[in-house]
């Protein structure tokens, strides 16, 4: 009888074997690999191996986590657009995955990945549900990330603070102002985030040092954001910086942004 069991547990663990990649276990389980890993610094290394432009182009897009459809054409859309007048990358502008789930994830850096340019993804309040934020982490990286290219410095700030309950950390006021302090390595910097100021999802103890920040050191050329989904160009403060909230996909229209000469100019497509 033991001898039986012991042939019927090692049929059993055979058979589990064989067929553990048949099953996902759970919805929650990280397990990226290759492409889905260190997205942000593979796409900054892809990009700075080319030379920029006296134009910097700039496809955004943003809010994508329940319009896989037309995040789909959108893909396909700036393929095509790019081919016509180069684009130099894409920007989306946060909310990639609706529940914060690893499977939204690659299903959405799956569109990505058909990019025949390099792309960024900034933090949006839905990615941090659940396990998402480290579902970002391993895929994107760091919450907070910067880089320049030609003379623009672009920093992309975690501004979702409900999700971090508030905690007066989250945006990192004192990090923003690191990047934002002149060198001579950059002319301009455009900062980029999810969750705008005006937003009820923004930390309100947060907010006058946040665009005081902006201001500072008379650098920033724009702001760009996503979560309202529409798009629009205004200047909420009394200065000139303009934010500028980009289209969400369901739209089936991208803003195309082009820096040169320290300003900047919008056009909008449709797909």
């Amino acid at each position: 009888m033991i001898n039986k069991l012991k042939i019927l547990f090692l049929i059993s663990s055979m058979f589990l074997i064989a067929c553990e990649d048949m099953f996902d276990y759970s919805t929650y389980v990280i397990d990226f690999e290759g492409k889905d890993v260190n997205v942000n610094q593979s796409n900054i290394n892809r990009l700075l191996k080319n030379d920029a432009k006296d134009t910097i182009t700039i496809a955004f897009t943003g809010d994508t986590h329940r319009f896989y459809d037309e995040f789909e054409e959108f893909v396909n859309a700036v393929n095509n657009v790019s081919k016509k007048n180069p684009v130099d990358f894409v920007i989306h502008a946060g909310d990639f995955a609706d529940f914060g789930l690893p499977q939204q994830y690659l299903w959405a850096n799956s569109f990505l990945l058909n990019l025949d340019i390099p792309y960024f993804v900034v933090l949006g309040n839905h990615d941090l549900v659940g396990n998402g934020s480290l579902a970002y982490s391993e895929m994107f990286g760091e919450y907070n990330f910067s880089f320049i290219y030609g003379d623009i410095k672009f920093v992309f700030v975690n501004t979702n603070s409900r999700e971090f309950s508030y905690n007066g950390k989250v945006p990192d006021i004192n990090w923003l102002d690191s990047q934002l302090q002149a060198t001579n390595d950059f002319k301009k910097a455009v900062v980029i985030f999810h969750v705008q100021p005006a937003s009820t999802d923004f930390d309100p103890a947060l907010q006058e040092n946040f665009h005081t920040t902006i201001a500072k050191y008379n650098n920033v050329l724009c702001t760009i954001h996503g979560h309202a989904h529409n798009h629009e160009v205004y200047t909420p403060y009394s200065d000139s910086i303009s934010y500028i909230n980009v289209y969400g996909v369901e739209y089936e229209k991208f803003n195309l942004i082009k820096i040169f000469d320290d300003q900047f100019e919008i056009e909008t497509y449709e797909f």
